[in-house]
């Protein structure tokens, strides 16, 4: 099978996502449509289910809005205009990136969750001075553990989802698709931050890493892409490319 052969094989997930979505927009519009022309008075549950059906549909449209540009994107990486690169990996090679990937994420989450009970004690600390209540003690220490068995299992579930997945990655100038997982750096007021290889491991990992804005601040997220043997040149190579896009 060719490469674009393959490519088309793809599943379009977003896409999947937005058609879903929009069904489930569809209905609860209906739903609310119906609640209105039922006969159903208003105090005795009308309005509410009304407002309910509501909230619903506009989730499924804010979600559709959101997932469109992905699957548009997605579409793009995998059309027949070929992507930057198309690695396939022996098992042992992905074994290696599992084994790395999951080490980073461990890493990471620790330091989160370092900082974030540091902030937890320290919040809990004033609350306290404040209140003098020894509830927030529970609330606080409930919350870390929370986060504690979040940051345990999170990295976890994603080697177990890429151990699943398929064996290949395909790089675009906006997008990747690694282990059956799709990313993309165009959306949301997301932009590239950086890009490297690192090569301490068993596999060098291409690092794409990108940035967008949420609620609270800035968020960064790292795409590992594995670099299979003989491949580090065309990796350097995009790379480069993908730096240029760097403000």
């Amino acid at each position: 099978m060719d490469n674009t052969e393959t490519l088309n094989k793809l599943i379009n997930r977003p896409q999947r996502v937005v058609r879903n979505v929009i069904i489930i927009a569809v209905l609860m519009i209906a739903g609310a449509f119906i609640t209105g022309y039922s006969g159903l008075e208003g105090m005795d549950g009308g309005y509410a289910l009304i407002v309910i059906f509501g909230f619903l549909a506009l989730s499924a449209v804010v979600t559709a809005l959101v997932y469109i540009p992905r699957a548009r994107e997605f579409k793009r990486l995998t059309s027949n205009l070929k992507p930057l690169a198309h690695w396939t990996y022996t098992d042992q090679e992905w074994n290696d990136f599992i084994k790395e990937d999951l080490k980073e994420m461990i890493a990471v989450n620790k330091a989160t969750l370092r900082l974030v009970i540091i902030i937890s004690i320290v919040v809990c600390a004033l609350l306290l001075l404040v209140y003098r209540d020894n509830l927030f003690i529970l609330i606080i220490a409930g919350i870390i553990l929370l986060l504690s068995i979040v940051a345990f299992l999170a990295p976890r579930i994603r080697s177990n989802s890429l151990q699943k997945g398929i064996h290949e990655a395909y790089i675009g100038d906006t997008a990747a698709f690694v282990g059956g997982t799709f990313h993309t750096w165009t959306q949301l007021g997301a932009h590239l931050i950086a890009v490297d290889i690192y090569t301490e491991s068993k596999i060098p990992v291409l690092h794409i890493i990108f940035e967008f804005p949420t609620l609270q601040a800035n968020q960064q997220e790292i795409i590992r892409i594995p670099v299979p043997a003989g491949k580090m040149e065309e990796a350097r190579k995009i790379a480069d490319q993908l730096k240029a896009q760097i403000k």
